[in-house]
């Protein structure tokens, strides 16, 4: 699968410091979205541990010198899938070990993930930050959202308002870091030439509705680079009381040779 891809992340209108970090590796055909946990000790280290552990994992599978697994993997999913949820609970080890140093106690991330393989992509998350599917105009959550808010709303508990108590809405059931194990949520799509797919912080979905982020994307004379921008610019506009980071794919048409070589391959 072709894509170009365009990663922007902001501090945001209140906070002090971006407890944010992004990994956009093309050539590894691997994104990643990390949100440290705001209001806990070193999020930004936490975030950051994220993206660098990912990052080199995936390096040593492109030099065929994969990690050993942790532990079995049961899902119906791929090899590289496989590989991509290990990774996951390898950097949730290695964050979980860092607590044990003072300054770091109780510190986490969310992290939501993005594996292009052939033709899909795998996307993989633990926590709130999202990823979305745009395609011919409809905005299509896939991830699955870990939050007492999101699983309350799945069971119907929410009140005549639709909204949980102001005290929980923020509250993850899942983090990186929080236990020595993970469960990784991960699902595939197969996105056709034309469709967008976003990964985001909630410093986004928090300030901006889907809609009004539906409708920036659905402008295709704008580019890649200048979408991110203005998702970030609204959410500023709406509040921007947290950290806003944005990752945006492209699927692009491929070339003879491209095709060519997934026929063979098959």
């Amino acid at each position: 699968m072709n894509v170009q891809a365009a990663g922007k992340t902001h501090i945001g209108r209140k906070r002090k410091i971006n407890e944010d970090n992004l990994l956009v590796e093309p050539d590894l055909g691997l994104y990643v979205v990390a949100d440290g946990m705001g209001g806990h000790k070193a999020g930004d280290v936490a975030s950051r541990m994220v993206v660098e552990t990912m990052a080199d994992y995936w390096l040593k599978v492109k030099r065929n010198k994969s990690p050993s697994f942790l532990e079995p993997v049961d899902k119906d999913v791929s090899d590289l899938a496989k590989h991509l949820i290990n990774a996951i609970s390898l950097t949730n080890i290695v964050i979980h070990e860092a607590q044990k140093k003072p300054e770091y106690h109780r510190m986490g991330s969310t992290l939501s993930a993005l594996l292009v393989e052939d033709d899909r992509i795998w996307a993989a998350n633990v926590g709130d930050s999202r990823t979305y599917l745009f395609d011919r105009g409809s905005l299509v959550q896939v991830s699955q959202e870990h939050s007492v808010e999101a699983e309350q709303r799945a069971m119907g508990l929410t009140d005549a308002m639709g909204s949980t108590h102001p005290g929980m809405k923020n509250l993850l059931t899942r983090v990186m870091g929080q236990d020595r194990k993970v469960d990784v949520y991960i699902t595939s799509i197969r996105p056709e030439t034309g469709d967008l797919v976003l990964m985001c912080s909630d410093g986004l979905t928090n300030y901006m509705t889907e809609r009004a982020i539906g409708m920036v994307l659905d402008d295709f004379s704008t580019s890649l680079e200048r979408k991110a921008d203005i998702l970030i610019d609204e959410a500023n506009r709406g509040g921007g009381g947290d950290n806003i980071s944005v990752i945006l794919l492209e699927v692009l048409e491929e070339g003879t040779w491209s095709r060519l070589k997934k026929k063979l391959k098959r």
